[in-house]
């Protein structure tokens, strides 16, 4: 297994900038790249047809290893126990960005070396390696595509945050080692997933305009897939406002509470929609609780109880669904990925229901309309907007 160690740990893996410093294959006891102060090197003597293991995904994902397949034992981990592996904190007694550049080789290595993960000797399924290669490449191409700022970015955020920025790009960290694969992306103490409208200010589109597009009603909608319940193009909120007696507004607020609090049982005596929620609630909890787990309902990956431990049947529940929209949600991404290889419109930023691109108009307006079905496959429906920065969009339709 080659474990990775880079020259700006604390920057996004995905940055430009960010080089590889030491490549050392802890099992053979090989170095198998270093571009360190002490020592260069290149020693890459491994059989072509046979992948390379590695420690780090992201930092994989930018490298071809002479085109050798990989397989991230990150990802492995995430798999098998639900969290994700511990990397080495190295010490940044330099306060310098390339400290490890300098730091000790010897050193260095003997660190890699102090924990070296070990797993079954086997095989893990068709399940595990396409999550293993699609959540791989729907995080990592989005990253590595970036999202333009502008001239307010410093001003929100800071001047400190000036040597991030790379051909007027700053660059995110999405991290799907979570409870349920739904990402974080935090990084440089700014957190994209809780943008103020202010600091949403601070992004511009580097090609012509901003276009995102947001899911309507995404969980009532993911959920009744699940129940065979269909809403139709109709509102959701409207449909089950006429169930239940009330406004759209008091509709909407039911749902959340009820979705995600559990079903009143005076609710589900009055909304179809419902009694399929607290049916479900309870099939998931009876498995999770019989067979020590469930899986989860595209890529099969185990949440197991031993992992998770003994939740109620609400929260499980709504575990099941944040998986079940992050797993839709990389399916789509790639998707949008192999559609926009050769153009220059790019997705920049993905935050649960909703989807940031960086429109160019030489792409054309067939563009749009066919990120638009991609989008809308499955009978979901979407909202769109448009503006010049992120915190500035408005509603459009196309």
């Amino acid at each position: 297994m080659i474990k990775l160690v880079i020259s700006k740990p604390n920057w996004s893996k995905s940055h430009p900038l960010n080089d590889i410093v030491l490549m050392y294959d802890v099992l053979e006891g090989k170095l198998v790249y270093a571009n360190h102060y002490e020592k260069t090197t290149v020693d890459m003597d491994y059989p072509v047809d046979e992948g390379v293991m590695i420690d780090d995904w992201k930092v994989g994902h930018s490298l071809c290893f002479g085109g050798r397949l990989q397989y991230c034992v990150d990802i492995l981990n995430y798999w098998l126990l639900n969290k994700p592996l511990d990397h080495i904190q190295w010490d940044n007694f330099y306060d310098q960005d390339d400290f490890t550049y300098y730091y000790p080789l010897d050193k260095m290595i003997e660190q890699l070396c102090e924990e070296v993960p070990k797993y079954p000797n086997q095989t893990y399924g068709e399940h595990f390696e396409k999550f293993h290669n699609d959540f791989k490449n729907a995080f990592g191409e989005l990253e590595l595509n970036g999202i333009g700022v502008n001239t307010d970015f410093t001003k929100i955020f800071g001047d400190h945050m000036l040597k991030y920025i790379y051909k007027k790009k700053i660059y995110q960290n999405y991290n799907f080692f979570t409870t349920t694969s739904r990402p974080s992306n935090s990084i440089h103490n700014l957190n994209f997933a809780a943008l103020t409208q202010e600091q949403r200010k601070a992004f511009s589109p580097l090609n012509d305009v901003f276009v995102e597009f947001d899911f309507e009603s995404y969980h009532p909608r993911l959920i009744a897939k699940l129940t065979n319940y269909d809403f139709g193009n109709s509102s959701v909120y409207g449909k089950l406002a006429e169930d239940l007696g009330v406004t759209e507004s008091e509709a909407k607020n039911i749902t959340f509470q009820n979705l995600y609090g559990g079903v009143r049982k005076e609710i589900a005596k009055m909304s179809e929609f419902f009694r399929g929620v607290e049916d479900l609630v309870k099939v998931f909890y009876d498995e999770y609780m019989t067979r020590n787990g469930i899986l989860t309902h595209i890529y099969k990956r185990p949440m197991k109880r031993a992992n998770l431990g003994d939740l109620n049947a609400q929260k499980l529940f709504n575990y099941y669904i944040q998986a079940y929209e992050t797993e839709r949600n990389v399916t789509i991404l790639n998707k949008l990925h192999t559609y926009l290889l050769e153009k220059k419109t790019n997705i920049v930023h993905y935050n649960y229901d909703s989807f940031l691109f960086d429109y160019s108009k030489e792409d054309g307006k067939e563009t749009i309309h066919d990120i638009q079905k991609i989008l809308q496959e499955d009978d979901f429906i979407i909202h769109s907007k448009v503006g010049n920065t992120y915190g500035t969009l408005k509603d459009y339709e196309f």
